[in-house]
């Protein structure tokens, strides 16, 4: 090692751990302080800075553009080792300690260092508050005697994030029986369903005692209570380390099962929790007898969002109970008509993205007056084993349906970057994403993984969202798209004119450009209105700077009326249809 180690470091660190700061969020009032130090003591640097096993992570920080270091190079790690002082390096270059330290000969330069130490109850320093500069100077005992206020500020601070995240702990936990409330539930829900749009799975196995009103009005309700909190026990033992055991009011208890979650999955722990909870609970010396009913459901097979996941599981529930106790229901999807007339199976098409039955044709977008190609949108088709050729028509609904088109987007999105960086450098293209993706925090993480590892330049790249599909919570969606842009990505309205709230949408979301739908363009030869209708539409485009694509463009008469009312790029059969590109090869699908 070549810095110091406190005796006291096993402590030190569960300490540190105890506050749950490590990590978090940036904080306005741990901000506020750092400023604070800054201005007070006039260095271009302030830190609250504190000391992990093998990093100083900084809770808030002025003048760096970092959010840790590597513990061996950090000056707060010597100055812990002190926790009653002070610590002040008036030159670093003159310190043998530092002058070699890769902060010091290089950015960014440090040569004044000043630490106070944070002192948690019990003398354990888990990090400082320190100020920098990059050139020598003094510091007095007034000086120091501030900087350990600050330092006492801030662990003051650290007290105030530790009791926050135990309320609101206790605020999602159920007092009876310890588990996890429904507040907590929804939470966890949410997080596991965002994770199944990155390719993994969870589940839901919704249970209910059966005759538990029988047992309160028999044996009084401190007897329900006996019996409650040993079912929530045994639904414990009965669960994998990783899943969640909620109880969600009544005798109604929630279990979230964690990644991966298959049907053999959900069959073994219904069948361990139904076989845990068949032995009697003893109340007062005398043996009460309960059964569960279960409905399970998964995700992303039954359902894409949490509260549609919790949903059919409680649906799987009722169908549970309606057919007898101690009974167990799986959530179903019903299968979709192909072109042939043979339904098709949610388990058919989750086959197909698992193992590459799927493949991409591209149509290309031209200018209208030129004829020259702009762009190429992305489209997806399935090679049915049995069935053939399969339209996106015939299943996409049942992607949706079923909880997969989460999945099915990330197939296309991936493969379809990896296609196009083997197109010209100078080729754009577009890929269609679910609504349902934009308002999910896992939108940025998906487009930047297909970015970094197909080696697609972001600004090449369009993702088309259609105005018909559910985008979410608002506000989230319009970060995660501000996010996207602030990556390189372009954003277009796909299908523009179908829906109730294109005017909305245009004025709530960051949109680079709308396709025009083909309803647009088919009525602008044949009825009255049409032509002028779509010229309001692009000259409204032009005025909040948003391009137009008009799509379905099938004659010249179409094109020719189009570029007269303003729209320069067009889409359709008069050009191409949707074909495999010669620098398009198949290419592997990289893991989700």
């Amino acid at each position: 090692m070549t810095y110091p180690i406190p005796v006291n470091e096993f402590e030190r660190l569960e300490t540190l751990r105890d506050y749950r700061i490590l990590d978090s969020d940036f904080d306005e009032r741990f901000d506020s302080l750092a400023a604070i130090a800054s201005n007070h003591f006039g260095t271009p640097i302030a830190l609250v800075s504190l000391v992990d096993d093998n990093r100083q992570w900084f809770k808030a920080v002025v003048g760096l553009d970092l959010r840790q270091t590597r513990r061996s190079d950090a000056f707060c790690n010597h100055a812990i080792a002190s926790p009653d002082a002070v610590m002040v390096i008036e030159d670093a270059t003159l310190d043998p300690r530092f002058s070699a330290k890769p902060l010091v000969t290089g950015a960014p330069h440090i040569r004044f260092y000043a630490g106070a130490p944070i002192v948690a109850e019990g003398g354990a320093a888990v990090g400082t508050v320190c100020v920098i500069d990059r050139v020598p100077r003094r510091f007095s005992e007034a000086d120091r005697h501030m900087l350990m206020r600050l330092a006492d500020h801030a662990l003051a601070l650290m007290d105030l994030h530790r009791r926050n995240i135990l309320l609101r702990e206790a605020a999602e936990r159920d007092a009876l029986t310890g588990l996890v409330n429904l507040r907590g539930l929804e939470k966890a829900i949410d997080r596991a369903v965002s994770a199944t749009l990155g390719g993994q799975t969870c589940g839901l196995l919704y249970c209910d005692l059966d005759q538990f009103k029988q047992v309160n009005t028999a044996s009084g309700h401190a007897a329900g209570d006996v019996v409650l909190r040993e079912t929530a026990r045994r639904l414990q033992s009965a669960v994998r380390q990783g899943d969640l055991v909620a109880r969600v009011g009544g005798d109604e208890f929630v279990v979230l099962l964690a990644h991966p979650v298959d049907q053999s999955v959900v069959d073994l722990i219904a069948q361990r929790i139904q076989h845990g909870c068949m032995a009697p609970v003893m109340v007062n010396g005398q043996p009460v007898s309960v059964t569960l009913s279960i409905g399970a459901a998964r995700a992303p097979r039954d359902a894409i969002l949490g509260s549609d996941l919790l949903r059919e599981a409680d649906r799987a529930l009722h169908a549970s109970k309606c057919s007898g106790a101690s009974r167990f229901v799986i959530a179903g999807s019903r299968g979709i008509p192909a072109a042939g007339g043979e339904d098709l199976a949610s388990s058919e098409l989750a086959h197909a993205i698992a193992h590459d039955e799927l493949f991409l044709e591209w149509q290309s977008c031209h200018d209208i007056a030129t004829g020259a190609v702009s762009s190429y949108e992305a489209l997806v088709r399935w090679q049915h084993p049995r069935l053939g050729l399969i339209a996106p028509v015939n299943f996409v609904p049942l992607a949706e349906a079923s909880g997969l088109s989460g999945q099915l987007d990330a197939w296309v999105l991936f493969n379809a970057c990896n296609q196009a960086a083997a197109a010209p450098a100078d080729a754009q293209f577009s890929v269609n994403l679910s609504g349902q993706w934009i308002a999910n925090g896992n939108v940025l993480p998906l487009v930047r993984a297909a970015l970094e590892r197909s080696g697609l330049e972001p600004a090449r790249l369009t993702l088309e969202i259609t105005e018909s599909s559910t985008i979410g919570d608002e506000q989230q969606a319009r970060g995660h798209m501000n996010e996207l842009k602030a990556l390189g990505v372009k954003l277009a309205l796909d299908d523009f004119g179908t829906g109730y709230s294109s005017l909305a949408y245009l004025q709530r979301y960051p949109f680079d450009l709308i396709k025009l739908d083909h309803g647009f363009v088919a009525g602008i030869g044949t009825e009255p209105r049409g032509a002028r209708l779509a010229e309001a539409v692009i000259r409204l485009a032009e005025m909040i700077d948003i391009g137009v694509i008009a799509e379905g463009i099938e004659t010249p008469a179409q094109a020719e009326l189009l570029r007269s009312i303003g729209c320069r790029l067009g889409q359709g059969y008069l050009w191409a249809r949707p074909r495999r590109m010669p620098w398009a090869d198949p290419a592997p699908r990289p893991a989700a």
